[in-house]
């Protein structure tokens, strides 16, 4: 079972203090993991605007937050972690990107920070900045009172002949095993599949017979790749909640993931990796566009971002 050794915590966002701090101490475990909690300040206005010195506001203003984080860090030292704190000053997604290559952290955590009125855009530009760029396992909580997981799903995409894709589906697997077993969580697992160009089949000359019989091997192939991925990855099926569906994964899969109140959703974000100013997928843009949940986003191997450490 994979070890989560150090978390950075970026505590720029809204929530319960109590049930975060819950969260945060479940995915550590108990074996002494290192935490970092950062904070980011925005640059101060000029001294026209505000009538004191920026770098006097500056420190003043960073005072403060190391003690608001010093609080917080008190609660994870209870529960054995080791914890120290930052204050950075910059744009919020690129600071904490930064400290996430110089630390190397095994997992990056961050409260969700929606910036719409509407409830159901949970996420703002800030978290999908780093859902999108963050090179390690990102994870975008959402408030909650709740300070324990109750379900968490894995949203499998399987493709056997793209060794990038099979990866990274190896990859959401191990982190849904990891933290269902940290949380003592219910595990699910969510395939989505359909037949590529079904639709224009069906409206061609081509024999319906002849289509439903290439749907249905369709369907034999992904439900026999499912079993293999599980397999592979030491995930016994009766001990997880299997939820195989045909249709559009971007549609089904936050439909899925809100009807069974999921607590987490776990999914990878890249299709591709190496083509400039493409670092996620269509698919996973829609559905963290429609989750109701917090968002754990897995990185293929390889995925390099585009912010650098130095400035």
């Amino acid at each position: 079972m994979k070890q989560i050794k150090s978390i950075l915590l970026a505590l720029d966002g809204k929530y319960h203090r109590q049930a975060l701090i819950a969260q945060v101490a479940a995915v550590a475990g108990e074996g002494g993991a290192q935490a970092t909690l950062l904070s980011v300040l925005e640059s101060p206005p000029s001294k026209q605007e505000v009538g004191i010195e920026p770098s006097e506001l500056q420190r003043l203003m960073t005072e403060d937050r190391v003690e608001q984080l010093k609080d917080i860090a008190s609660e994870l030292e209870k529960h054995g972690l080791q914890v120290t704190v930052k204050v950075s000053q910059g744009k919020a997604f690129m600071e904490i990107i930064r400290e996430a290559l110089k630390g190397n952290y095994d997992l990056v955590m961050k409260p969700a920070e929606s910036e719409s009125t509407t409830r159901s855009i949970l996420f703002g530009s800030t978290d999908m900045q780093l859902l999108r760029m963050c090179p390690s396992p990102m994870w975008v909580i959402k408030p909650t009172h709740h300070t324990q997981m109750g379900k968490i799903m894995i949203a499998v995409d399987l493709l056997p002949f793209d060794e990038e894709k099979s990866a990274l589906a190896d990859k959401v697997i191990q982190w849904g095993k990891v933290i269902a077993h940290l949380a003592n969580a219910e595990l699910h697992v969510l395939h989505v599949w359909e037949l590529y160009g079904e639709t224009t089949l069906r409206g061609r000359t081509v024999l319906a017979d002849t289509v439903d019989n290439l749907v249905r091997e369709e369907e034999r192939r992904h439900r026999q790749w499912l079993d293999e991925a599980l397999s592979r990855n030491g995930v016994e099926q009766k001990q997880v909640q299997i939820h195989f569906y045909k249709g559009e994964a971007k549609k089904l899969i936050p439909t899925v993931a809100n009807r069974t109140d999921s607590d987490l959703l776990i999914m990878g974000t890249v299709g591709r990796t190496g083509i400039p100013g493409f670092f996620i997928g269509n698919t996973a843009d829609s559905v963290l566009h429609q989750v109701d949940c917090s968002i754990l986003a897995i990185k293929p191997d390889g995925f390099v971002t585009p912010v650098k450490v130095d400035r």
